[in-house]
């Protein structure tokens, strides 16, 4: 830079005012000018108040003759050997008082003189303060000691008059200027002298006898005076060029000093700090700076050229950084020269033993670049500490990823969006960091390929030809880079001589310089890891970069150690028997590199063969812990190595089905032999595998189980288009590939009518009866996959693809399995990722998958529930818990999707046993041999609620769900559509009207309603419906119970069905013919008392009571009222007499002959309900009368018509017996960070990437909310089927909005649970201000449910009617679950002792269901920064949300999808910071292929909320949510009956 500028360093004989003190010293002896110069300076010190009491005197001297008599003197004082220390100190004293001359408040001892012309005799003493820092040879520590003291007091003095002076004129400056410079040079530029100290990387064989070297202790001391007090030059006086150029050389002649690389970064620090403040604004990340002088240090007053300037010149004041690593070019100097002349153990320059430091000096200054790069690039808490405290900087784009500890907000932005472009960085730091990445390096192209198999040897590690690189920065040290080169070749050779001194530079190789090296190579990727979307980059850079990194992941250039370190240092710690050991330059790159695979940076995929071989050097290995005592400083932690070769592992896995005609060119390659991506993925395959099998750390094995499932479903779906396009079933192969491909999703009906009628037959014994506990097979090592043979029973070896789909599921059944039940079973997210992944293998569709496999893996799943259940108690919690209700939701899964694994025997008592064992605590059988325990027998101890919970939901679902799956209302339902209004409308006796003159309370009296064991409602209908012609007794029953509702119709029939057409009776018999023979009818009268009655006299006795004559005659009135009372009965039985005469003769059918003989009619009154419930049995005593366990009988009635029950059976039908998700979609165009502007962006198809509507496709089917029967996203649609006021259709050209919620969502569900994906979008201008007309009905229910959320969350009551008690409900751990909020508390109890108690699982203050999950497009992947998630809450509101949720409060999952220019996707995931969040198969920074893209997404959906459920306290099932309902009904509407009037409620009339 000022190379055309002479240097102001002039010889340093020639300064310090040589002459005059040269004068001095002749013109007197040494003795005599010892005394002299000794009073002299007692005396002037005497006055100054320092050495003794009292205030300073005033200075006596008045003529400029006196001080040109008395400095001369004291300049010879300062040059007088250290033993002389007094005269030294007296001799600074009256200097430095006399310096204050220069200060706004001089000392009353200051002579006149100086006074009045003070920067001429400043100049004056400064040159003299020069003797004072020359080294005075072999000295011993404490003389030295004594030295740097008052060079201390001597720098302070100077460094307060730069600060504070107001009069220092350029002249002045200058001097001030130089003689920094020259001091500097005096105590830095000969080489260091101290003995080697071990720890600071030097041999420990060099113990020469050596003198201290003072420079070393002064080093930091007056570096950092120089540079801040040239800053403070820069502010106030600007160096002139050859200042600079003195600077600049100087600079170069202390490069072997490890503190000028120190100060250096230091300067630079603080200056970047300064320049990047005003150059990219106040919202720029800014560099960290931990002290106050360093924050300081920078003048306020400096301009903004001028820092701009002085920042630039001081970046480049050392020359080229990269001749830090050539010891030849470090010790060209003259010091090092003279040295080596004067030394008789140093031969060459070259040879000093203090060049052993330059490969950490080289290391600092690698540091140093580093650091400014990141600060250019926006880092966050870059700082000068965190370069001395870490061995090497990580990625900024992925540092919070590779950390160990994720205690902070992944959404913390690592790259600031204002960042210089990568062009720019490079243009500055470029040719330093590509020269010092290509250190050792030899360019020459290899013959031929470079990539190895695994059978292949590892390349010879012969002497090469090192070549230094591009970008040379100073155009005289080309020769002397060769030099270097060769004389390190040289020494290398010659390790072995018999020279004792030759050991001191045997290890000082290029390979010791591989840590700064090393740092380079990390600067550099981390400049390329922040491209932006859309930037390019000069071809020129991209060909360096690869270049470096080519040579950077080369496993042959293994590390050297000190003699020390090689036998300290295991040497398997990276080291591979196949492949080698993984060097530190490649290490660097994994780390920082990480993000290299998913940018879309131009021919990367050249570097995929390279990074392989390194992957495979790291990954299958054993990981170490992170307490290794030998842990070598400068590598990064196993663990976080691990986990970035894991993240390009991740990046790399779609390349090879992605790109499969692709063949690429590995760099150095000239033999014209290219390589086929496609080849690379066996190996890929395998890796993954094997790194499954080794890894212990617990996020890198949550990455690599995602990795494998990713693999798994992407190898199934290509090879059905494969077979799709070679059968000619699709003319078009990448037609809508995501929507085809997601063969879940296609539709409601997909994956469960795949299976043929076959298939759902016993599967045969040579396939299923083989034993399920087997090891592992050797298909985890082979590509050999043993299957079932149909002839002879045997398994065959069946020879497949080791990466062929089938191939793929098998390794991964039985790896995971074994894992989970081995080493996982106690690491709850691990565990939960695998069943995870064993889900959606579940959900595969294989053409090769045979039941076998399937049933080994249920097989293994109960064994793993069964261990974890049978852990002892210490060991059981509620991460415990977790995991064995994840593992039978997983256990749901595999039997809904293979339906044909229960009508094995063995399986099905396998199931059913761990069902027993869930609900229970205990099995009736542990083993075959042993005699089963009835139910009555065990004792109800499940390991918890929770658990007993999951495995009632697993029982329920085999019995209901197992191949009924999707029923005949479809996959939106599994309950019937029909309800109250609807079975009475097609009554008998309906007499009609519209649908609005029915309601559900009038519907409801026309029902009874029962509960039965506190948990099942029945709502029976007594009239038969209009389909029924038989007259039988018919009940129509309406049964809604924890797991869904169903309608049923019951007839009591006397015949079966088939054989009730046949009549028992004939319709006109005909009139009967007469019969002659009649015979003789007698009339006889009847006696009522014998004949001899009469004969027999009577007694006083008898004529005790006087006769009815006797009384009638006595009187005369009498005998007139008898006489017309007898007339009155004589009146009544002849008119009675006559009216049954009429009657007989109108009714009678025999004899008139005019009447046929016809059969009595048919008797409808039954009471249908008596008889259904007499014969379930539910009316017995003991079953209308409350028992000691249950305060609740088991059959109570229900009292319809109280006010509120229809609206309580309402919420009842709304609480699904599915989990329910909401999940909203959003399309970010590049820049944009508005709410408004993002909902807008989807109105048309125009204005979105047509691989967006593709990724809508992939996650559901679209439903109208209005038909639909399920979950549509809000609650004021869901699960209600309401005629629209107007038919709406879709829109062909929308870009999303038609899902926006207002007609249409998209929806998808199985037999456990249900999303809705909703992309909101701005209402329509046509739109009225209700965009969702709903029918009352369905306000209602909301109201209504928002009334009982309000009101339970000041309820304290609980209770049950059993004795673990099931808790009350509030809310559900989900977006949108079975509305969980909607729940409220019940007391089953009487009593405040019931009242008061506390039973099972008590809800917390926090709601889970305030948590929103986004799936989030991004055009530009840097918006993922910006994206605005608080601001757009109010669009995703689903009336689920709890009234406590707060929108700042609520958690955000999110997952971005950026679309990378070679057809991938880039996945970043949000907000995964709880314990359990960490939800799979999407890996954070993961790049996945088109075709699985919406699966994928829609899983890891799922499984985010599936885990939010899973952490939250206050979660309850969807089943017990709804028994909870019906208890609360049960409080509210019971009829309080005794035995009597139970039974005569029965006898009466519903609507009575």
């Amino acid at each position: 830079m000022f190379s055309d500028w002479p240097s102001e360093l002039v010889p340093q004989q020639g300064w310090g005012d040589e002459a005059a003190i040269s004068a001095f010293k002749d013109a007197l002896p040494w003795t005599v000018g010892r005394d002299f110069v000794a009073g002299t300076a007692k005396h002037l010190a005497g006055s100054l108040g320092l050495t003794k009491p009292g205030p300073p005197v005033k200075s006596k001297i008045v003529h400029d003759k006196q001080l040109q008599v008395l400095m001369p003197a004291l300049g010879h004082g300062l040059s007088f050997p250290l033993t002389e220390i007094d005269i030294l100190r007296d001799c600074v004293n009256v200097y430095c008082e006399w310096l204050s001359a220069l200060l706004p408040n001089p000392k009353c001892s200051v002579p006149a003189p100086i006074l009045a012309d003070p920067n001429h005799y400043a100049r004056i003493i400064i040159n003299h303060f020069y003797y004072l820092f020359v080294p005075r040879g072999a000295q011993g520590p404490d003389v030295i000691n004594r030295q740097a003291v008052l060079c201390h007091r001597v720098l302070r003095t100077l460094q307060n008059i730069a600060q504070n002076s107001p009069c220092l004129s350029e002249d002045t400056w200058q001097t001030l200027l130089m003689f920094l410079l020259h001091i500097n040079s005096a105590l830095l530029s000969p080489p260091t002298v101290k003995v080697a100290d071990e720890s600071e990387g030097v041999s420990p064989s060099f113990t020469g006898a050596l003198p201290e070297d003072a420079g070393e202790q002064l080093c930091e001391r007056v570096l950092s005076v120089l540079f801040e007090t040239w800053l403070l030059a820069c502010s106030r006086c600007f160096p002139p060029p050859p200042l600079w150029n003195a600077l600049r050389e100087s600079c170069q002649r202390w490069r072997h000093r490890a503190g000028l690389i120190d100060q250096w970064n230091r300067i630079n620090f603080a200056l970047t700090r300064k320049l990047i403040g005003f150059m990219y604004g106040p919202t720029f990340p800014e560099i960290l700076i931990s002290t106050e002088d360093d924050l300081n240090i920078i003048p306020s007053n400096m301009s903004r050229d001028c820092i701009a300037q002085v920042w630039y010149r001081i970046l480049h004041i050392i020359g080229n950084p990269v001749d830090l690593s050539r010891h030849t070019v470090i010790s060209k100097t003259p010091a090092f020269l003279k040295y080596a002349i004067s030394s008789a153990l140093v031969v060459e320059p070259s040879q000093h033993p203090c060049l052993q430091m330059l490969p950490s000096i080289f290391l600092s200054a690698m540091k140093g670049i580093s650091g400014l790069v990141d600060a250019f690039l926006g880092v966050p808490n870059t700082s000068l500490d965190n370069l001395n405290q870490k061995g090497r900087q990580v990625s900024p784009s992925s540092s919070l990823t590779l950390s160990i500890d994720k205690s902070g907000d992944d959404c913390l932005r690592l790259l600031t969006s204002g960042r210089p472009k990568c062009n720019s960085i490079l243009h500055l730091f470029g040719p330093w960091l590509f020269e010092a990445a290509l250190i050792n390096c030899n360019l020459q192209a290899s013959p031929g390929p470079q990539h190895k198999t695994e059978g292949s040897s590892s390349s010879s590690t012969g002497a090469r030809r090192p070549v230094s690189g591009f970008g040379n920065s100073s155009s005289g040290s080309e020769n002397s880079r060769k030099a270097s080169d060769s004389t390190a070749a040289t020494t290398g050779s010659t390790g072995s001589s018999a020279d004792p001194h030759a050991e001191r530079l045997a290890n000082l190789t290029p390979q010791h310089f591989q840590a700064g090296r090393a740092e380079a190579l990390g600067a550099l990727c981390r400049i390329f890891c922040s491209k932006k979307t859309g930037e390019e980059i000069l071809p020129v850079y991209l060909a360096r970069f690869y270049i470096a990194l080519q040579q950077g992941l080369k496993l042959n250039d293994l590390p050297v150690l000190s003699p020390h370190e090689a036998n300290q240092v295991p040497l398997n710690r990276y080291q591979s028997a196949r492949t080698g050991v993984c060097s530190e330059t490649a290490a660097s790159v994994l780390v920082n590199g990480v993000d290299l695979f998913r940018l879309d940076l131009q021919g990367v995929a050249s570097l995929v063969p390279g990074t392989l071989a390194v992957l495979e050097c790291v990954l299958p290995e054993p990981g170490v812990g992170e307490g290794e005592p030998h842990h070598q400083p400068h590598l990064p932690p196993p663990t976080l190595l691990r986990r970035a070769a894991t993240h390009v592992l991740l990046s790399i896995l779609p390349l090879p089905l992605h790109f499969q005609g692709l063949h690429i060119k590995e760099i150095g390659n000239n033999s014209g032999e290219r390589l086929a991506l496609s080849q690379l993925r066996p190996q890929l395959v395998n890796l993954l595998t094997n790194a499954l099998q080794v890894e212990t750390d617990p996020a890198n094995t949550q990455m690599l189980l995602g990795g494998l499932l990713f693999c798994v479903q992407d190898a199934a779906l290509c090879e059905a288009m494969d077979s799709i396009s070679q059968h000619n079933y699709s003319a078009d192969r990448d037609h809508n590939i995501m929507s085809s491909g997601a063969s879940d999703t296609v539709s409601s009906h997909g994956d469960y009518n795949s299976l043929t009628d076959d298939m759902c037959e016993p599967l045969p014994d040579s396939s299923l009866g083989q034993s399920s506990t087997s090891s592992l097979p050797s298909a985890l090592a082979t590509s050999h996959v043993t299957l079932p043979t149909a002839s002879d029973g045997e398994p065959a070896p069946v020879v497949e693809d080791a990466d062929s789909a089938h191939a793929l599921f098998v390794r991964s059944i039985y790896l995971v399995c074994h894992r989970l039940i081995s080493s996982w079973k106690s690491d709850v997210n691990v565990s939960l990722a695998g069943l995870e992944l064993l889900s959606g293998l579940a959900r595969l569709t294989i053409a090769e998958q045979d039941g076998l496999e399937c049933k080994r893996a249920v097989k293994w799943l109960c064994d793993y529930i069964a261990y974890q259940c049978s852990r002892p108690p210490r060991a059981h919690s509620k991460d415990l818990h977790s995991t064995i209700v994840a593992a039978f939701h997983c256990a749901s899964v595999w039997l809904v999707a293979h339906p044909y694994l229960l009508q094995d025997k063995e399986c099905l008592a396998t199931v059913l046993e761990v069902v027993e064992l869930g609900i229970s605590g205990s099995k009736s059988q542990v083993k075959s041999s042993d005699a089963a325990r009835l139910k009555h027998e065990k004792e109800l101890k499940p390991a918890s609620m929770r658990v007993r919970d999951a495995a009632e939901a697993l029982l329920s679902c085999v019995l209901s769900q197992v191949g009924t799956f999707p029923s005949a209302c479809g996959a939106e339902s599994l309950s019937s559509l029909l309800e109250e209004e609807t079975l009475l409308r097609h009554c008998n006796t309906w007499g009609g009207g519209g649908p609005d003159l029915l309601t559900r309370d009038a519907a409801a009296q026309h029902f009874r309603y029962f509960v039965a064991q506190n948990s099942i409602m029945l709502a029976l209908l007594e009239q038969p419906l209009g389909n029924h012609q038989d007259p039988q007794p018919t009940v129509t029953a309406l049964i809604r119970g924890p797991f869904g509702r169903a309608a049923w119709t019951m007839q009591l029939r006397h015949l079966p069905r088939h054989k009730s057409s046949a009549k028992l009776y004939t319709v006109n018999p005909g009139r009967p013919l007469p019969m002659t023979d009649v015979g003789i009818r007698h009339n006889v009268k009847p006696k009522y008392f014998p004949d001899s009655v009469d004969r027999i006299p009577l007694c006083k006795a008898d004529k005790s009571i006087p006769s009815l004559d006797s009384v009638i005659m006595s009187d005369d009135r009498s005998t007139m009222e008898h006489e017309k009372l007898l007339q009155i009965l004589d009146h009544q039985i002849s008119f009675e007499d006559g009216v049954r005469r009429q009657v007989e003769c109108e009714t009678s059918e025999y004899p008139d002959v005019e009447t046929e003989c016809v059969a009595p009619p048919l008797c409808h009154e039954f009471q249908t309900a008596r008889l259904l419930l007499s014969h379930f049995g539910f009316l017995s005593l003991d079953a209308l009368q409350e028992s000691v366990e249950c305060a609740v009988p088991s059959l109570v009635a229900l009292d319809s018509s109280v006010a509120g029950f229809g609206r309580d059976l309402d919420a009842l039908d709304a609480t699904n017996t599915r989990t329910i998700d909401t999940v909203h979609v959003f399309y970010v165009r590049a820049g944009q960070s508005h709410p408004p502007d993002i909902l807008q962006n989807v109105v048309s198809a125009s204005t979105v990437h047509p691989h967006f509507l593709e990724l809508l496709g992939g996650l559901g089917w679209p439903v109208n909310v209005h038909h639909h029967p399920g979950w549509t996203g809000h609650i004021s649609t869901a699960f209600t089927v309401t005629t629209p006021p107007t038919e709406t259709v879709l829109d062909s050209s929308h870009g999303g909005s038609g899902f926006s919620g207002r007609s249409h969502v998209l929806y998808w569900s199985d037999a456990l649970s249900e999303v809705a994906f909703v992309v909101p979008a701005p209402a329509p201008p046509s739109a009225q201000p209700s965009a969702n007309p709903t029918p009352s009905a369905s306000s209602s229910i909301s109201s209504d449910v928002c009334d009982k959320t309000g009101g339970l969350i000041g309820s304290g009551g609980s209770g049950s009617e059993r004795s673990d008690s099931l808790p009350p409900t509030d809310t559900e751990g989900e977006p949108g679950s079975s509305l969980s909020s909607h729940t409220s508390q019940t007391s089953f109890g009487q009593g405040s002792e019931n009242r008061s108690r506390k039973f099972g699982r008590q809800t917390s203050a926090m709601s889970c269901t305030d948590h929103k999950v986004y799936i989030v497009w991004l055009e530009s992947f840097d918006d993922c920064y910006t994206f605005p998630a608080n601001e757009l809450l109010p669009e995703t509101v689903t009336g689920l949300e709890s009234s406590a949720w707060k929108e700042k409060e609520a958690v955000v999952f999110i997952i971005f999808i950026h679309a990378l220019a070679n057809g991938l996707f880039r996945i970043k995931l949000q907000g995964q910071n709880a314990k359990l969040s960490m939800a799979g198969p999407l890996v954070d920074g993961q790049v996945v292929s088109r075709r699985v893209l919406g699966t994928l997404v829609r899983q890891t959906t799922l499984n985010m909320c599936k885990r939010r459920r899973l952490e939250s306290d206050s979660y309850q099932p969807p089943h017990v949510r709804r028994k909870l309902r019906i208890q609360e009904m049960v409080q509210k509407y019971r009829y309080e009956l005794n035995e009597p009037e139970f039974y005569t409620h029965l006898f009466t009339s519903p609507l009575c």
